[in-house]
């Protein structure tokens, strides 16, 4: 398996260390989507948008199929 599905597994078992992992894999992506917010407001705007990321990592349903079953 991939290793962000293995992370991604951890941390929907609560694993703090696979979630971590798991946003600084997407950290620039969050600090891109910052540079169309104002200085004053980035600090504020990227907690949130990590603890929504925590939330989507939770409630992301993991269906793998294998070959077999995609045939």
């Amino acid at each position: 398996m991939s290793q962000l599905y293995d992370l991604l597994t951890k941390a929907k078992q609560e694993d703090n260390i696979a979630m971590l992992k798991i946003i600084n894999r997407f950290e620039p992506k969050i600090k891109k989507s910052l540079y169309q917010t104002s200085i004053q407001n980035r600090e504020d705007l990227k907690q949130e948008l990590i603890v929504k990321f925590i939330e989507v990592v939770q409630t992301f349903e993991l269906n793998v199929q294998s070959t077999e079953e995609m045939k």
